[in-house]
């Protein structure tokens, strides 16, 4: 069942706004893993080719700002925006405390792999913007399908934390972000795959292992995702929360080529595109959810994130990670790239 977009936003609001208290203290294996994946990618892919000049970020689904803030360490004068007021105050006050620095911390580091991805980082970053000045972001409410700003305003569109997943008009919110992103101007865009190992578990915890995964999936809903069509987007419905106090909540999973077409569509051309939790993902995500991972299950995952670092293509992988340009050039705009 897919929510109204006003009951969508609220209930998205009401979900996220719950995890306040510990969104930002990742100790478990599967979200420190993703942003710090993440992270390291656009730090690559985006951060590496920017010339120390001004240049206009938007942050669309900021959360607590970990994009906003590594963008800012570039120099760039950053607007997050999102629907949950309780992360935007969050996001407000690292930005009053936020110090600048290299390597600096977006989140606590509880793995090695976070502390190596901080240094990987900003050795990418710190020989182009060791120097430049550095803005405190500003955050604001806003929404992804009708967001506050006139056309054409920023050189660069972050959308990243699954945030398109969570919007019931996906259609509408990369309709925006072409509107307000300058000719020329590139993107980030990261979503929740469709196609995945995460979908094997959930059929298997459905079919054969009767909920001890705890997927919370049906059989007849984890079969319906698995062949709603090879070229379709899915819906599933995914608790958030405690196993004592879950609250369930529409999930739109992306396939990759079909998602790269509307993108197309909106005249936003995808270069490359990246996966994050691939090889990783051969153990279940509810497993490596946990806040209190065993030892042993630290190794094994750190064995498999260093496989899937060093595999050179994309794999199929829960999180997808694309890369491009608005088409076009407005008269006398220059490249800053």
């Amino acid at each position: 069942m897919l929510y109204g977009e006003h009951a969508l936003n609220d209930r998205v609001s009401f979900v996220f706004n719950r995890m306040v208290g510990d969104y930002d203290d990742l100790q478990d294996l599967w979200y420190s893993w993703l942003f710090s994946r993440l992270h390291f990618l656009i730090a690559k892919y985006t951060l590496a080719h920017w010339s120390p000049s001004h240049r206009t970020v938007l942050d669309v689904g900021c959360g607590t700002g970990f994009q906003s803030f590594l963008y800012a360490l570039t120099g760039a004068e950053v607007v997050g925006i999102d629907i949950a007021d309780q992360l935007l105050v969050v996001a407000r006050e690292k930005a009053a405390q936020f110090r600048t620095g290299f390597p600096c911390q977006l989140f606590p580091a509880y793995f090695n792999y976070v502390n190596e991805y901080d240094n990987r980082i900003f050795k990418v970053l710190m020989p182009r913007f060791a120097s430049v000045s550095f803005i405190p972001p500003k955050f604001e409410f806003g929404d992804a399908v009708s967001l506050p700003y006139g056309s054409e305003t920023y050189d660069h569109v972050n959308c990243c934390g699954s945030t398109l997943s969570y919007v019931a008009n996906h259609s509408a919110a990369l309709a925006e972000i072409a509107r307000v992103l300058k000719p020329e101007g590139s993107f980030v865009l990261e979503v929740e795959a469709k196609y995945n190992m995460d979908l094997f578990w959930a059929i298997l915890d459905a079919v054969a292992l009767r909920g001890a995964l705890q997927y919370d999936t049906s059989v007849r809903e984890a079969l319906r995702t698995a062949f709603s069509g090879t070229k379709s987007h899915a819906t599933i419905r995914y608790p958030f929360g405690g196993p004592e106090d879950p609250v369930c909540m529409d999930l739109k999973l992306f396939e990759r080529a079909t998602l790269r077409k509307e993108l197309s569509a909106q005249g936003l051309t995808v270069s490359k595109c990246c996966t994050i939790h691939s090889a990783t993902n051969i153990i279940p995500s509810t497993i490596l959810d946990n806040p209190q991972p065993s030892r042993f299950l630290v190794r094994i995952f750190s064995l498999l994130a260093s496989i899937e670092e060093r595999i050179p293509f994309a794999l199929p992988g829960c999180s997808l990670v694309f890369f491009g340009r608005k088409e076009g050039r407005s008269r006398n705009q220059k490249r800053t790239y």
